[in-house]
């Protein structure tokens, strides 16, 4: 049983997501390896986390978001 919000099924929503966002980690993960001249440290990615972190609390602010989202 999916639960809908303003007409939105958010489980199908959800995977439509997750679905998206594996194909462009993919792509992304292809361009990097077969381009070396692109270099993004592991201090550069937790710097993106972070700060997808924030945006993401900013923009849903009564959503409880912590540091455990994935």
């Amino acid at each position: 049983m999916s639960i809908k919000i303003a007409g939105v099924d958010l489980f199908s929503q959800g995977l439509d997501n997750e679905y998206r966002i594996s194909i462009l980690e993919r792509i992304l993960d292809k361009i990097v390896s077969n381009n070396p001249s692109i270099k993004i440290s592991k201090e550069e990615i937790e710097e993106i986390k972070k700060e997808t972190l924030i945006f993401l609390q900013k923009k849903y602010p009564e959503a409880g978001i912590t540091s455990g989202v994935k």
